[in-house]
């Protein structure tokens, strides 16, 4: 009986599955693990606030550019006139 368990595959699926939800639940709740998890968490919120900074000094200096094109292309009308 227990050799034919040992040819089978889907036993050693099963046993492979508790196997990697043992190693699994050891590896995330220790230390490092938690420590690394904090620091891309960390990092991720840095490069999203430096994307939020930039896209928002870009959208200004795009802002400015309309204003002195505007501006360009009324004093070339007044010109014409």
């Amino acid at each position: 009986m227990w050799k034919d368990c040992l040819k089978c595959d889907r036993a050693w699926m099963f046993v492979g599955g508790i196997a990697a939800a043992i190693i699994g639940k050891k590896v995330l709740q220790s230390k490092t693990t938690r420590e690394l998890c904090v620091k891309t968490v960390a990092q991720a919120m840095k490069l999203q606030q430096d994307a939020q900074t930039t896209f928002a000094n870009i959208k200004e200096e795009a802002e400015d550019i309309c204003c002195d094109a505007k501006k360009q292309a009324t004093a070339a009308c007044d010109c014409e006139q």
